[in-house]
């Protein structure tokens, strides 16, 4: 895929004028109310299929935020083409990877993460 100029920060509004998420240095950006927004059968962040085919050729990682937990989800654009589910649950056409298959930063542990 073509990497063509894309400013620094690329923010990306749903149909409603809301943002939905933001490109950041090739970095997707997106924060959930994971009370509201993840799957529970299977458990899974889903992301709009359109908004994600159109924005693809501008970011190779996807991060989402859970605004309830504080819990980052980490996965590279190549993983989740590779393993993601299409579903069709009355939003739209939907990609969906399971949460086992995503990297975590889960701050609500008894150890502390350290960052070298």
């Amino acid at each position: 895929m073509a990497r063509g100029i894309v400013p620094q920060r690329l923010i990306i509004y749903g149909a409603q004028g809301k943002v939905r998420g933001v490109i950041e240095n090739r970095v997707l950006r997106k924060e959930i109310r994971g009370r509201v927004h993840l799957l529970r059968k299977p458990p899974a962040i889903a992301l709009d299929a359109r908004m994600y085919d159109r924005y693809r050729p501008h970011f190779d990682e996807i991060e989402i935020t859970d605004a309830d937990t504080g819990t980052v989800y980490r996965a590279s654009a190549r993983y989740f083409d590779r393993f993601r589910e299409v579903i069709e649950r009355g939003y739209g056409r939907q990609y969906a990877l399971e949460l086992k298959r995503w990297h975590t930063n889960t701050p609500t542990g008894g150890q502390l993460l350290l960052e070298v």
